[in-house]
């Protein structure tokens, strides 16, 4: 998710604020953008960094 699909979010939800959250948010809100329509080394990127928010995330879960 990128900051401005938050926005699109906020924009149709607004009671959402604070609820949406960048899923690198524990990783100094790093974006990870959307690999579609370019060719397998973003996906493979993408995926990577999905999977690095996702620990992040289980380790501030955790505490």
């Amino acid at each position: 998710m990128e900051r401005q699909h938050i926005s699109a979010v906020l924009s149709m939800a607004p009671e959402a604020r604070g609820k949406v959250l960048l899923l690198g948010k524990w990783q100094n809100e790093r974006e990870i953008s959307d690999p579609y329509r370019q060719g397998k080394a973003a996906f493979v990127h993408a995926y990577a960094l999905i999977e690095e928010a996702v620990n992040a995330w289980a380790q501030r879960l955790a505490r």
